[in-house]
């Protein structure tokens, strides 16, 4: 079922009225904005046409993941869905920032969108070895990392947080990690609870006592 945006000129402030089925008044502009992110369940023509009928006035590109290919025929797409419907929608570009992340192999999809093989199953208790050498292979206890310094910022006794891009933190994607000893440019770390990680891995730090976290 789509819920289209309420067409309206703000004439009631109920919040619950802005999600109630649009009319078909003419000359009637989109008081509610939805700025939606585009990706691999949102990439093409028909469901892009049924994004802007429901009220989808920009569309969010993330840079952060999937190929350059991938984003343009997204683009395309969305072009096409636009004509189509005869509506217009923005365009945001969210380009890659100083995330630090798990440096892991990934798969390229038939749809041209990253993925990787199989999900990793963490334990409370496992000891996990983030590394910044530049030639560790990622397994399931060695995780190499994309910032190169990432060893001389930490100390024993630090939690490292990491979990799948955008996740709320509270969810089984979610892992915290003691470190236990920095050896080098290997830092030993000890899971402070279970987890399953997939997909792209964002990586935070936060020193005991302190209640900010220092992202990357």
């Amino acid at each position: 079922m789509v819920v289209k945006s309420k067409q309206h000129f703000f004439r009631s402030l109920d919040l619950n009225s802005v999600i109630q089925q649009a009319d078909s008044r003419d000359g009637a502009f989109t008081g509610t904005k939805l700025v939606c992110s585009l990706g691999p369940s949102s990439h093409t023509v028909p469901v892009l046409e049924a994004m802007l009928n429901a009220g989808m006035v920009a569309a969010r590109i993330d840079l952060t993941w999937g190929g350059p290919e991938f984003h343009i025929r997204t683009l395309e797409a969305l072009g096409t869905a636009m004509k189509r419907t005869k509506k217009l929608c923005a365009i945001i570009l969210d380009t890659l920032g100083r995330e630090m992340m798990v440096r892991r192999p990934c798969a390229i999809g038939e749809d041209g969108w990253p993925t990787h093989p199989e999900p990793m199953e963490i334990v409370a208790g496992q000891i996990i070895t983030l590394t910044t050498r530049d030639d560790a292979e990622s397994t399931t206890d060695v995780w190499p990392m994309t910032y190169p310094h990432l060893h001389t910022l930490v100390e024993v006794g630090d939690t490292i947080y990491i979990g799948r891009y955008l996740v709320t933190g509270s969810d089984q994607a979610s892992l915290y990690l003691e470190v236990q000893e920095v050896v080098g440019q290997d830092i030993i770390c000890q899971a402070q609870n279970g987890a399953v990680m997939d997909g792209l891995m964002t990586v935070s730090i936060t020193a005991l006592g302190s209640a900010t976290s220092l992202n990357m």
